[in-house]
């Protein structure tokens, strides 16, 4: 009587005996290439915030341009107080942060939807003989980078939305109210005396918390390149790259902004100070 091949075991500490076959994960074989556009993926979102965030400190910027701005906005405040106007102003702010952190969980539930039931749609992508056919894994991976940047995106939006609260409660406690005080003999903008150039501060960091998220969306759009073939992919990311450069660093409204304040570059103006 022939014995059947009995299959190999492990043994975990000697409670219990575990064939090595139930153990084995299916492969997901990744090209080259696609390893090689997923690190320059990484590297392109991770460089370009490391240059932003660097040249920022020397050059006008989108982010260098505003900070001014809001920094005399504050000392605005410290002189006349908060007005109904930039009540408003601020409110809005946070409006457009909290539509698109809404618009972020309708993203994640739409590919949550797709990870888990409609995954093999984009199997018959690959009948376009530019698009590269890959396993269900794969494209379950790349479904999977997506909702990682939109879960990044939703907690940058949300730390945003949270900051700018924080300035709603430090210009209502700093600042009186000019509609009800203006009139009186002994108004003065300042209700409590605060560190104005930190108070500028948090709202500049609520506004990074925003283009950080901004940003995340781009390269979102440069991932959905992924799912053509990794040549697409790469090709996506310097395209968002040099957009995002250009919009932050040469675009019309920031050197429309410069000249307003009738100088070349910010960093050459005298710092701001808060009487």
């Amino acid at each position: 009587m022939s014995m059947l091949p009995q299959p190999k075991c492990i043994n975990t500490g000697g409670l219990l005996l575990l064939p090595i076959d139930t153990l084995k994960l299916p492969a997901m074989i990744f090209p080259l290439i696609d390893v090689i556009s997923f690190s320059f993926f990484v590297c392109s979102w991770l460089g370009y915030a490391m240059f932003a965030r660097y040249a920022a400190k020397k050059r006008n910027s989108l982010a260098s341009v505003l900070y001014r701005y809001r920094q005399e906005w504050v000392r605005k405040l410290s002189i006349s107080g908060m007005s109904e106007v930039d009540a408003e102003l601020l409110g809005s702010l946070e409006k457009q942060v909290s539509f698109l952190a809404s618009a972020s969980l309708l993203i994640l539930a739409s590919l949550v939807t797709v990870l888990s039931t409609a995954s093999a749609m984009f199997m018959n992508m690959s009948t376009l003989w530019f698009v590269s056919e890959v396993s269900i894994e794969v494209v379950q991976m790349k479904l999977l980078l997506l909702i990682f940047i939109f879960i990044y995106g939703f907690f940058t939006f949300t730390w945003s939305i949270r900051q700018y609260g924080f300035c709603f409660i430090l210009f209502g406690s700093s600042f009186n109210t000019v509609n009800y005080y203006k009139a009186a003999e002994d108004y003065s903008a300042i209700a409590v005396n605060r560190d104005f150039k930190a108070v500028a501060k948090v709202l500049d960091r609520a506004a990074h918390s925003y283009n950080y998220g901004i940003r995340a969306y781009y390269f979102a759009m440069a991932a959905l390149a992924w799912f053509i073939n990794a040549w697409f992919f790469i090709i996506a990311c310097g395209v968002i790259v040099l957009v995002l450069y250009r919009r932050e660093f040469h675009s019309n409204s920031l050197q429309a902004m410069v000249n307003a304040r009738f100088v070349k570059n910010v960093h050459d103006e005298d710092s701001i100070n808060f009487d």
